[in-house]
């Protein structure tokens, strides 16, 4: 199994004075197969002369000549990056560092093992020389006080993997109507990050989570560019502004006179028809690419015997206004005729209009056969829109028994039965 090892930065700094024992900010990467490790993984560290043959300091104590110590510090590894604090006797299997190391030791460096958990522990090489870091132990040669190492003095190619970095950049819905909800997400990777979601450049007060939502979208209030500022102590990252805006179309609208639910279908573009391979398909079902240039509303439900005998009440057709077979004034209207539709239309358009709910040049009509298909893919590209297969659970399908057999209704039921598309 081959794994990589890179050193991110090693940081010194001396307590308050040499009698305390000193701990070594260390930060690694790990990679397993060429993969970045994520998970608690084991490791073990040894501090070595310069020929690498005489152990100085190891997390357990039982490194003798460089060898391998018995004990291990589980860390925890983040998309390969991980970091702790050598001699940090709190750490469990963690040693504190004798002060006076580096003062005797000028060459000394650091060797690594690492294990999965899985696999055994492999050394990582090269070991790493401590460069200027021992000067840092060495309180009669060059003490540092606390705070004297700042973000400005690590190179660039240092503060690249300790500053966040997002993943995932927020994407603002495409089509998004006034009183709907919008969550916009974000993903970073880092140590101890904070989040400050901004609105055309200003902080938007509170929005300090990965995640930024509204309940009740306003174009007056909400439209604009959304990016989000992720920061810890090495820095901060910004991600790309995405605009959001508000179509100022009601999302719903209700037929007053007889309380019909409508939804509106933004425009759009879709694939109608049925590919050859589709079992069951017609040969009237090419598929060729439609696009809608309008929107449209279109009735939730199917339009019930209740709703239907409002309008044909003593329309002067002499046309049945409870022609159902199966009654139920909330089961959907059936034995109607697509002329007796345009009679319900024709009386439905007259009673809006009259009340003033009907703005000029808008109409009831029914849906062309491109905006069902539309509406009722919303979307997908299988047979039916929860997927190829079609049983009594998912619609008032009657087809999977005989006449008096099968687990069906055998007749219509009350709208709103099954699962929306």
């Amino acid at each position: 199994m081959a794994r990589s090892f890179l050193l991110l930065c090693l940081l010194g700094f001396l307590g308050f004075a040499q009698a305390v024992p000193p701990t070594l900010h260390y930060a690694g990467q790990v990679a397993v197969d060429g993969q970045p490790f994520d998970g608690q993984g084991l490791f073990k560290f040894a501090l070595l002369n310069a020929d690498g043959n005489e152990s100085l300091w190891s997390n357990d104590g039982t490194s003798v000549n460089g060898s391998q110590p018995q004990t291990s510090v589980s860390v925890a590894v983040n998309g390969g990056l991980y970091s702790l604090l050598l001699g940090n006797s709190s750490i469990p299997g963690m040693g504190a560092i004798d002060p006076t190391l580096f003062a005797q030791h000028a060459g000394a460096a650091l060797r690594v093992w690492f294990s999965d958990g899985v696999n055994g522990f492999q050394q990582l090489s090269p070991d790493r020389p401590f460069a200027s870091v021992p000067y840092a132990f060495s309180a009669g040669s060059a003490p540092i006080g606390s705070g004297s190492i700042t973000t400005t003095q690590l190179n660039e190619q240092i503060l690249k993997y300790l500053k966040p970095e997002i993943t995932t950049h927020p994407e603002a819905p495409g089509l998004i109507f006034s009183g709907q909800s919008m969550n916009l997400t974000s993903q970073a990777e880092g140590k101890f990050l904070t989040y400050q979601w901004n609105r055309n450049g200003q902080p938007i007060t509170g929005a300090t989570g990965p995640s930024f939502s509204i309940a009740d979208v306003n174009g007056t209030l909400h439209d604009g560019n959304y990016s989000v500022v992720v920061s810890n102590d090495f820095g901060s990252a910004t991600s790309v502004p995405t605009a959001l805006q508000v179509d100022g179309t009601p999302s719903a609208h209700t037929v007053a006179s007889i309380g019909m639910e409508m939804i509106f279908c933004p425009p759009g573009t879709f694939m109608m028809g049925s590919p050859t391979s589709e079992t069951g398909r017609g040969g009237d079902e090419t598929q060729h690419q439609v696009t809608l240039t309008n929107g449209f509303y279109l009735g939730k439900y199917e339009v019930t015997q209740a709703q239907y005998q409002t309008v044909m009440n003593g329309n002067p057709e002499g046309l049945n206004a409870d022609p159902s077979q199966f009654k139920g004034s909330n089961r959907p209207v059936e034995k109607v005729s697509w002329l007796d539709a345009q009679i319900f239309l024709t009386r439905l358009n007259a009673i809006e209009q009259s009340a003033g709910r009907l703005p000029n040049g808008w109409k009831y009509v029914l849906p062309t056969e491109a905006e069902w298909e539309y509406a009722c893919r919303a979307g997908t590209t299988t047979a039916y829109s929860w997927g190829n297969d079609i049983n009594s659970s998912r619609a008032n399908y009657n087809w999977d028994g005989g006449a008096n057999d099968g687990n069906d209704s055998k007749q219509t039921v009350n709208i709103g039965q099954f699962s929306a598309n």
